[in-house]
């Protein structure tokens, strides 16, 4: 059939570590071999950051930011991939005690309820009105590095 774009969905969120390795080894080879592109579907992102190149990250079904994989694991701009990357573990404990965690307190509102303006603020720890009053569009940051913020929060907030 000869695709040219593969969608996989979680493809290996339920299986063992080693397994995983496998099946990411096996994706990148036919990858290389047939020049294929994959949208990648994953909550695990030690998994994301080794497969991809580019990396959305979604809230509510909307992207809040999507840039390059450095970027976006060196200097994200939204507070929903900072507090995800705020709590992958790292292996080097003293690097892993020194680190600053993103909490986000409150629950995930209804996708049929969602609340007026920004859906993220009644969690975001960086919220100002105008997130209540509208929501942010999708803003180029800096080249090639897009982010879900009211231009009042800026770029590295």
């Amino acid at each position: 059939m000869e695709p040219a774009l593969i969608i996989c969905d979680e493809p290996v969120s339920a299986l063992d570590v080693s397994i995983q390795a496998q099946i990411i080894n096996l994706l990148e080879e036919l990858q290389a071999e047939f020049g294929l592109t994959y949208l990648f579907v994953a909550h695990d992102l030690s998994v994301v950051r080794h497969i991809s190149d580019r990396v959305a990250v979604m809230y509510l079904g909307k992207i809040v930011e999507i840039t390059d994989r450095k970027s976006l694991y060196e200097d994200p701009q939204h507070p929903i991939p900072k507090a995800l990357l705020s709590a992958v573990p790292i292996p080097d404990p003293a690097v892993e005690a020194q680190r600053e965690r993103v909490v986000l307190g409150g629950e995930v509102p209804s996708p049929l309820n969602p609340p007026s303006g920004c859906v993220f603020h009644p969690r975001c720890p960086i919220a100002v009105a105008e997130c209540r009053r509208g929501r942010p569009e999708l803003r180029e940051i800096r080249p090639d590095h897009r982010a879900r913020l009211h231009p009042a929060l800026g770029p590295g907030t």
